[in-house]
């Protein structure tokens, strides 16, 4: 598969996030969501937000050799924004950022994480752990409130 190195994000990211985050939706989200809700999922990412949100959160990026693989945030309690590549799913880069994701949070003394799973990632959460607690919905795309104790 290739070497793997997870890294703080910078904003320099930014731009290559957006790209891989809007790819993503649209080839892996778009089999559970209408494609009116696609593109508002969408525009949550553009490259100036993720920027922004880099400001507000614990923000990783994720490199297969040098080619950005994925990424995923840490704000509070609450694992934000997992993404992986579409042609690199199903490859482990996914588990691997969550577990490193988990050991940072640890590090910050976070005992429990949540999560707003898509429709599409739900099953995903579950095999690494996450159990469900509610349905949420929302206008940009209904989502699984889930949790997962760490320590």
């Amino acid at each position: 598969m290739g070497l793997l190195t997870i890294r703080a994000a910078t904003t320099t990211d930014a731009p290559a996030m957006s790209v891989l985050i809007e790819q993503t939706i649209r080839i892996t989200n778009s089999q559970d969501y209408e494609p009116e809700i696609v593109e508002l999922i969408c525009a949550n990412f553009t490259s100036e937000k993720v920027a922004q949100k880099m400001a507000e959160r614990n923000v990783f990026v994720c490199f297969q050799n040098e080619a950005l693989a994925g990424t995923i945030s840490l704000g509070g309690d609450k694992l934000h924004s997992l993404f992986v590549k579409p042609c690199l799913q199903r490859r482990g880069i996914g588990t691997q950022l969550v577990e490193y994701l988990e050991r940072h949070a640890i590090q910050k003394r976070i005992s429990m994480l949540r999560l707003s799973s898509s429709i599409t990632a739900r099953p995903f959460y579950e095999r690494v752990g996450y159990q469900f607690i509610r349905f949420e919905e929302r206008k940009d795309g209904s989502t699984f409130l889930m949790s997962k104790t760490l320590i």
